[in-house]
């Protein structure tokens, strides 16, 4: 993307299409709802890595990291998929409607906040300033956190910073995000391009960092901790992406990295469909330079259906060893909505690539879930995602309610648990939206929805969610939450379940970060997620980062990092 002057921008083009909202419905269904067999690729392909060296420990590559005000572009447009408008199909069935509760109704959410701080940011008043280091304003910060045993690692678009678990001390940074690749060579090092991912493997008890390069020769780089110090020395990987990686998130099992990303061509100018890609992380965790990269290329035979997948990833060190991976997807197909989210399950094959597989193209495994309206609103005679109020200006910002939001944190007790989240219309505003999908503890890919939850309705606006759920079933969501009303600014707010809820119930929301100032001259973007990380020491401690505006500007945001924790888990 270009970049003007000293601020980079990375934008979402609104979702806009050519027939206003009173003219959507009563056009046939380009999925396949209706169909009863799952699709099947297998067009995978396997590559070894296109670099791979082992780097000196982080604090030695920060010397040796670009200097501010690289010439390289900063963060990739959020390119939309641009499907063709089409009506809900007459056949489709859902599950009972999931009810946000008013507030008065539910209780107040059991976990309270622990320890509490901030990050990484742009603000001019931001104790750990990006642009300082950077030599540039970015935005949207596209906020991405990770726990690990001592240390929680928040990565930003661009910079990042290493903080101690137990007092919320700054260990590092902030950093560059491209330090990770120091030395290393080539558009990895060159390259600070965002739409980032910090990973801890709870299982193996190491760091995945990784970050796209979004100018060709496409390439997905690859960080992987030789140790449990996120300060440490790395293993480093460079390997292919056939087109404009747009979107990447990630998934980690104890064996294999999954990754998926949004791919727009050669000439990134059209969406193609879904990269997904599995990684040979046992081998990476060694520093064996031949680990490989598999990939199935998912253009839904044709039809475009599949999109921003989110693939599982484990919060429990407990995990079936080989079992395939699960991936759930694909909501933005049908308007104003559906009542149905789409799975996705993908078997890789590292002894013999040709047998890997990828199932459920093409939407051919819905699961019914409450039926749902899309978080989109009128402008004009078109349809937007800008749909968020502020305080005391007329900027409206995005509500992505596109996609699900990541992650699709996966969990293990006596069965399988998936929980996701995405932003939907409720009859006044916009909502946070949960899922809690079951499967048997045996690997089983079949899922089912165990419960859905949704936050209040009651005029707020609520979005940009991510959700995780602890070992006892206690469940932590966050959020922003926005109106127009005065001083009622975007601000960082928690929710949930206390595990003995009844199914569904989304308990009254807390205050974790009040935001001070509305966003302006963003193009309406208010990041690509936020960050719910469940800490593996106890799998009791929950993590979340997110971002407000300390006063109202542009290219001004800062982020806040708090643990929360429900009193039963210990």
């Amino acid at each position: 993307m270009k970049r003007n002057n000293i601020k980079a921008l990375s934008y979402s083009l609104p979702l806009i299409f050519s027939l206003i909202l009173a003219a959507m419905c009563g056009f046939t269904a380009a999925g396949q709802q209706a169909s009863t067999q799952s699709k099947v690729l297998n067009n995978a392909v396997v590559n070894p890595p296109l670099k791979f060296d082992v780097s000196p420990p982080l604090g030695e590559m920060l010397t040796l990291a670009a200097v501010p005000g690289s010439s390289h572009a900063t963060h990739a447009p959020l390119h939309p998929k641009q499907q063709q408008p089409n009506g809900l199909p007459a056949n489709q069935t859902a599950v009972a409607p999931a009810a946000g509760l008013a507030p008065s109704a539910s209780p107040l959410i059991g976990a309270t906040v622990g320890l509490s701080f901030e990050g990484v940011g742009d603000a001019p008043s931001a104790s750990l300033n990006c642009a300082n280091v950077t030599g540039f304003a970015v935005a949207p910060p596209d906020t991405n956190a990770a726990v690990g045993d001592t240390q929680v690692v928040e990565w930003v678009n661009i910079c990042y910073a290493v903080f101690d678990k137990s007092s919320g001390a700054v260990l590092a940074g902030p950093v560059s995000g491209n330090a990770f690749w120091a030395g290393f060579g080539g558009p990895c090092e060159t390259s600070n391009d965002g739409d980032i991912i910090i990973q801890w493997d709870k299982k193996n008890h190491r760091w995945l960092a990784s970050q796209n390069v979004f100018s060709s020769p496409y390439m997905t780089c690859i960080a992987v901790s030789q140790t449990n110090d996120a300060t440490g020395s790395y293993f480093r990987y460079a390997f292919p992406q056939p087109g404009f990686p747009d979107y990447p998130k990630w998934g980690l099992t104890p064996n294999v990295y999954y990754q998926t990303q949004n791919d727009f061509g050669p000439q990134a100018n059209a969406y193609v469909g879904v990269n997904l890609c599995a990684y040979q992380g046992n081998l990476m965790r060694k520093g064996n330079s031949h680990a490989a990269q598999i990939c199935i290329l998912d253009t839904s035979n044709g039809t475009l259906f599949d999109d921003s997948m989110l693939p599982a990833d484990d919060d429990s060190s407990v995990s079936a060893s080989g079992a395939p991976e699960v991936l759930l997807g694909s909501i933005d197909n049908f308007l104003p909505g559906d009542s149905h989210v789409y799975e996705y399950v993908f078997t890789p094959d590292f002894d013999n690539p040709a047998n890997s597989s990828l199932a459920g193209v093409d939407g051919s495994m819905p699961i019914n879930v409450p039926a749902f309206d899309l978080a989109i609103c009128v402008s004009g005679k078109f349809l937007t995602t800008d749909c968020v109020p502020q305080p005391h200006t007329t900027a409206m910002l995005d509500t992505l309610g596109d996609r699900l939001m990541y992650r699709l944190a996966h969990s293990v007790t006596d069965q399988q648990h998936f929980m996701v989240t995405h932003n939907v219309n409720d009859t006044s505003a916009v909502a946070a939206r949960w899922y809690e999908f079951r499967a048997p503890a045996d690997g089983s890919t079949n899922l089912s929805l165990f419960q859905s939850g949704q936050t209040p309705d009651d005029s707020e606006y609520r979005w940009m969610g991510s959700i995780a759920r602890d070992k006892l079933g206690n469940i932590a969501l966050g959020y922003s939450r926005s109106s127009g009303a005065h001083d009622d600014y975007p601000s960082i707010y928690y929710s949930g379940q206390t595990a003995g809820d009844p199914p569904g119930t989304t308990e009254r929301e807390a205050l974790i970060k009040q935001g001070s100032g509305s966003q302006r001259d963003t193009v309406n973007r208010w990041g690509d997620y936020s960050s719910m990380a469940l800490d593996g020491a106890d799998s009791c401690t929950f993590w979340y980062a997110n971002e407000y505006y300390p006063a109202t500007g542009s290219f001004a945001w800062a982020t806040w990092l708090a643990s929360l924790k429900f009193p039963s888990c210990h």
